[in-house]
């Protein structure tokens, strides 16, 4: 092959070479580009997905708020109940203002004599005489918080507690106000624990206080006895819970004054209970309790 047929040969080869790459890059530039406008379509679809989770997240927390607006006395409800203001968010934050208490007690009794269901009924009192004569019998016949396992009487009085202390009649009211009063319960505990724990005040009526070791009784047998907690579980979620953080409140005042004499160690209580409290939706004051009981958390740590 002489030289000019090599010359021709080798630029044939390399315009081949040359077409072949040209090809293989707009071939490869084009695949890039689907590729490209695939990714792009994909991601344009998840930010959709994501946009329709968050509307349909938005559209439940407002149910869910709206829920808890109702479940909340509004401004105009609470002054009617307990006489005063409602309280602001950082109530909890403030010193207690016992005379302030005090007369929120006094309105709320007030207002459950208003009520028609305490009206029928006659009763003695009213409804302050009512909670008292309910919180002397409780007080004279505490629940068994030792060894409950070890008897079976032991277990069955523990688990007929109130029924069996109270009677039908009281317990039949008590569920009444339980009913009828459910948007002000949330405050209402607030309220008596308020009075009775940290002011310790007295119920109407009487002359001293009820007992923090009688109170410390009930909060063992709700958090820490097999019959305590069997009754609440036959109870509404939203009082289960309440019941269970003001018993650790009640618990929490007794390691203070020294005075936890079962040794009940609060702290798988606070964790559960936070747990439980921060995925319901149906309570009022929600964010007060997680914040009362991340300082509990921090305190037993």
């Amino acid at each position: 092959m002489n030289s000019t047929n090599r010359t021709l040969a080798t630029v044939a080869i390399v315009f081949a070479l040359i077409i072949t790459g040209l090809v293989t890059f707009f071939l490869v530039k084009r695949w890039h580009r689907e590729q490209m406008d695939i990714v792009r379509q994909q991601a344009q679809n998840e930010c959709v997905e994501v946009i329709r989770k968050m509307e349909a997240d938005l559209d439940e927390m407002r149910v869910q708020l709206e829920t808890e607006r109702r479940k909340r006395p509004d401004d105009e409800m609470f002054p009617a109940v307990f006489g005063t203001p409602a309280p602001q968010q950082d109530a909890d934050t403030l010193p207690v203002d016992c005379d302030k208490v005090e007369g929120q007690m006094r309105s709320f009794f007030n207002y459950l004599d208003s009520r028609s269901y305490f009206a029928n009924r006659e009763i003695e009192n009213g409804s302050a005489g009512f909670f008292r004569q309910c919180a002397q019998t409780l007080m004279a016949d505490p629940p068994v918080n030792i060894a409950e396992m070890q008897d079976m009487f032991r277990l069955v009085k523990n688990v007929t507690h109130f029924y069996r202390v109270l009677g039908k009649d009281a317990l039949t009211l008590a569920g009444d106000i339980l009913a009828s009063e459910d948007r002000v319960l949330e405050p209402a505990m607030a309220v008596f624990y308020a009075w009775i724990v940290e002011c310790r005040g007295a119920l109407p009526g009487d002359e001293k206080p009820l007992s923090l070791e009688r109170l410390y009784d009930y909060a063992g047998y709700f958090l820490n006895t097999l019959g305590g907690r069997s009754y609440l579980l036959r109870r509404e979620s939203r009082i289960r819970m309440l019941v269970n953080y003001y018993a650790i409140l009640v618990v929490d005042r007794a390691n203070d004054e020294k005075y936890n004499q079962y040794g009940i160690d609060v702290r798988p209580y606070i964790d559960y209970l936070f747990y439980d409290i921060s995925n319901q939706r149906g309570l009022a004051y929600r964010e007060r309790y997680l914040t009362r009981l991340t300082l509990l958390r921090d305190k037993y740590m």
